[in-house]
């Protein structure tokens, strides 16, 4: 009797030794997995806002990047790449998430901006903006074909950015309603003899407006066939 009391005595530590093992087990395991899952948890860091990025951004412009990459294109990536730009170039076409801006019309040279939607929505292909942002060393290539025609271009990049004005500060003489493009006004621009065409807001009195008036407005500038035009124009003074 009192060995079969001493085996079942035995019996029950061992059961519970058991018992305390695998529950130490499971312990170790939660511990070790809690800690896996802290360790390769990713950490993403807050984008940089518009405000930042103007704070240390450099000036510059689509077609300085144009003109330096074809004279030296390792010094133009030193200069521009990995670097804070505030930019300004004429939009070439608008994607999904990203403009194609250049200095002008058939520049090999493109940087792809990356815009958030709310900023896309408001533009047109051949508008003059400003953008701000982070570009890197990457450069994409590819081409078009038109017609029997391949052209080749290369891709700065741009993946964060903001649009910072996609109007313009114009000063100019009027020169009197455009009878062919009505309502628009023929406008000269600085010393140059071929007119422009300003298209001024619905809320602009323009009847109070006078041949040879110098005006200064503010103004979205779209090329249209390599030619500016100025619409939805504001007089400043």
């Amino acid at each position: 009797m009192k060995r079969l009391f001493s085996l079942t005595l035995v019996l029950a530590m061992c059961l519970l030794l058991i018992a305390c093992a695998g529950e130490r087990q499971a312990e170790n395991a939660s511990e070790t997995e809690s800690t896996t899952e802290a360790a390769t948890e990713p950490t993403t860091e807050p984008l940089p806002t518009k405000d930042e990025l103007l704070s240390q951004a450099e000036k510059a412009s689509a077609n300085d990047i144009n003109n330096a990459a074809f004279d030296n294109i390792a010094r133009t990536k030193q200069t521009y790449c990995n670097k804070t730009l505030e930019l300004s170039g004429m939009v070439k076409t608008i994607q999904e998430d990203y403009v194609e801006l250049a200095g002008f019309y058939g520049a090999t040279y493109l940087i792809d901006v990356y815009l958030p939607l709310d900023d896309l929505v408001k533009l047109d292909a051949g508008q003059q903006i400003t953008v701000v942002g982070n570009t890197t060393d990457e450069l994409i290539d590819t081409s078009e074909s038109v017609a029997e025609y391949t052209f080749e271009y290369k891709h700065f990049q741009m993946p964060i950015a903001y649009l910072v004005q996609d109007r313009m500060e114009i000063k100019g003489v009027l020169k009197g309603v455009n009878n062919s493009y009505a309502p628009a006004y023929n406008i000269q621009i600085g010393t140059s003899n071929v007119l422009k065409l300003v298209y001024f807001a619905d809320t602009v009195d323009t009847s109070s407006l006078a041949f040879n008036q110098e005006i200064t407005f503010s103004a979205r500038a779209i090329n249209v066939n390599d030619s500016w035009r100025y619409y939805d124009a504001e007089i400043i003074e």
